[in-house]
């Protein structure tokens, strides 16, 4: 048996509505952002919350934000399209997916709509717990 011992590093980013590029004529992709510029080989992304600041609404589309490693094409993502759309300023609860990139890699979000525009666009808050694990000597 061996012990781990672990280092946990929190980065907070908040991004107002116009940083995301969500606005109430979008459809589709909105503005690729950084949360971590680079999560270096050897710490693994362990949770990322997402705090909506606002109203987001869209009667009759959806609106999502999902969080992945740079250039990544979808087989590793961090959140795959949690839902982002209520009333005032709450925490979500996206589905979080460990990843441990093998090279060192930015850490991006971007939020997307679909079928129409929202009608009300707020900012979001990302709070990212990236973790090392070493073995104890």
């Amino acid at each position: 048996m061996e012990t781990l011992v672990g280092t946990a590093h929190i980065h907070t980013r908040k991004f107002t509505a116009a940083d995301l590029g969500l606005t109430t004529s979008l459809v589709g992709a909105g503005t690729l952002v950084t949360l971590v510029d680079v999560v270096p080989k050897g710490w693994t992304v362990w949770d990322v919350a997402i705090r909506r600041d606002g109203d987001i609404t869209n009667g009759s589309g959806t609106t999502v934000a999902s969080v992945g490693m740079e250039g990544d094409s979808g087989t590793n993502n961090v959140i795959v399209s949690v839902d982002i759309e209520g009333s005032g300023v709450a925490y979500l609860a996206p589905t979080v997916i460990k990843n441990d990139p093998a090279t060192p890699l930015a850490l991006q979000a971007l939020v997307t709509t679909a079928t129409a525009a929202p009608s009300a666009v707020a900012g979001l808050t990302f709070i990212v717990e990236l973790r090392k694990t070493a073995r104890e000597n």
